[in-house]
């Protein structure tokens, strides 16, 4: 067995982490490779990993049977968007607040990783989204895949827009909006969430349509199948609408042109332990972090 440790170095807890995870994995005996681009280049040696095992991500990638993400959601959208296409699955071990991706809390890492060990454990496929935007010139841009969602929006904030949704290629909507989410069953739990669109399991197809702070009307999501295709455009009085993807890439488009949003093809892969329920575990979630809170 080969794992590749991920990790999000700038967790206050993260060399701590990562030493007890290396020491389960030696005791396991399963070899575990580094990515050679961490801000910490001495970390192999304190986790008393080979130094032929430090390599640029891609490479690791050929080599290991699983990925594990040390972090938040943030940290696992990352690497499942570098390693889909290698059909390596990803596991979480959750470092963040909610960690709704994540299926490791840092109390289970002796027991879990024995699991892995041993093959107790199933493989989640996952869909994801793929946008491209046709540019006025005639030219196709396609953009990162979309693990969790993509927000439209107006380019200026606390302002109003004007989004016209299409349906395999049928006006469907004009949404008089601050912006528009279209997310995927793993992004369900995200800003859609928040935004009161549906939860969705994760290995679901479907791709979820959710305005958000609607001015009219039109506050109600749409879930559509996983082979519909959606085309975003704006009215002439809209000059430019913004486009913000797992809340990491940003894009823009105009008047003059058009964002399209499918399914991905291509699966991402999770680890999921068979005695693990998502609603379960989304909801004791949700319930901690409330109670933090108050």
């Amino acid at each position: 067995m080969r794992i590749g440790f991920f990790p999000n170095m700038g967790k206050s807890t993260i060399m701590a982490v990562l030493k007890m995870a290396a020491h389960i994995c030696r005791e396991e005996q399963i070899e575990v490779y580094l990515p050679d681009d961490l801000d910490r280049p001495d970390t192999y040696k304190v986790l008393q990993i080979p130094k032929e095992n430090v390599l640029p991500r891609p490479e690791i990638f050929k080599h290991i049977d699983v990925a594990f993400s040390f972090g938040g959601d943030g940290t696992i959208i990352h690497l499942a968007r570098q390693i889909f296409s290698y059909n390596i699955p990803v596991c979480g071990i959750n470092l963040g607040e909610l960690g709704f991706l994540n299926q490791i809390e840092v109390h289970q890492l002796q027991s879990h990783i024995k699991r892995i060990a041993q093959g107790d454990y199933t493989i989640e496929k996952r869909g994801h989204l793929h946008a491209y935007i046709d540019r006025e010139d005639g030219t196709r841009e396609d953009l990162v895949p979309i693990i969790n969602e993509v927000v439209i929006t107006r380019s200026e904030p606390a302002k109003m827009a004007r989004i016209n949704l299409a349906v395999n290629g049928q006006h469907t909507q004009m949404y008089p909006s601050d912006g528009l989410i279209i997310s995927s069953a793993t992004g369900s739990t995200g800003y859609n969430l928040s935004a009161g669109g549906p939860i969705m399991k994760p290995d679901n197809r479907s791709i979820i349509i959710t305005p958000v702070a609607p001015h009219l009307i039109q506050g109600i999501s749409m879930v559509l199948e996983e082979h519909d295709t959606i085309q975003i455009t704006m009215p002439d009085r809209e000059p430019q609408l913004h486009i913000c993807i797992d809340g990491t890439f940003d894009y823009s488009f105009t008047n003059k042109e058009a964002l399209h949003i499918s399914s991905n093809p291509v699966y991402c892969l999770f680890v999921r332990f068979k005695d693990q329920c998502f609603f379960g575990t989304l909801f004791k979630k949700l319930a901690s972090r409330r109670d933090e809170l108050l």
